[in-house]
């Protein structure tokens, strides 16, 4: 009798102990969940927003509610590089032409996130101080095609040449859940403005 009450107290000992491991390994598996999941919704947010930014502003390459001030001669992109971009708008509408820049910062400006690849993206509208648009951008690329279809490469010398953009960028978590940072990618195949040729 005293042996079968050890067993049982054994038995009962193990099965509990397996229930609670098997209950840890449920808590630590949503905790998982909710934060990678709760980083990826994040990372989405922030690149649809981004995405639209981009969009909006890119469409309007060359455009001016006074069309007399940008010329058909007149270059409509400033400068082409594969991670910055310079060119005319008119952000306002005030029939003022605008010089609209993107570019990257190098990592360093990101040097306090445990992320060793992220920098900032940012946009500057005339000679006012650059805004940061996006602090999650580890890649931001842009491609230059001619009216032909032909890849001018960047930099672009001659930016007049430039008909139609690819633009891409990749974003990331700034920190990392197990060593894995959540990521997302945007790219537009072909982007071009109705202003950004010969009207």
């Amino acid at each position: 009798m005293g042996y079968s009450t050890i067993l049982d107290v054994l038995g009962a000992t193990i099965i509990g102990g397996l229930l609670l491991l098997t209950l840890l390994r449920l808590n630590a598996h949503s905790a998982e969940n909710h934060i990678v999941y709760g980083s990826d919704k994040r990372l989405q947010e922030s690149s649809v927003q981004l995405a639209g930014l981009i969009e909006n502003d890119f469409r309007k390459i060359g455009y001016c509610a006074d069309p007399t001030k940008i010329s058909d001669t007149t270059s409509k992109v400033i400068s082409a590089d594969v991670s910055s971009i310079s060119f005319l708008t008119d952000v306002d509408k005030d029939g003022n032409p605008d010089v609209i820049k993107y570019f990257l910062s190098d990592t360093t400006a990101l040097s306090m996130t445990k992320n060793p690849r992220d920098k900032i993206l940012y946009r500057q509208i005339n000679s006012q101080t650059p805004l940061n648009v996006n602090s999650n951008i580890v890649a931001f690329t842009i491609k230059y095609f001619d009216v032909f279809n032909e890849e001018l490469s960047a930099p672009v010398a001659q930016t007049s040449l430039v008909a139609h953009l690819e633009v891409s960028f990749k974003v990331e978590d700034p920190e990392a859940y197990n060593e894995q940072y959540s990521q997302a990618y945007w790219q537009q195949v072909r982007l071009s403005s109705r202003n950004i040729g010969k009207r």
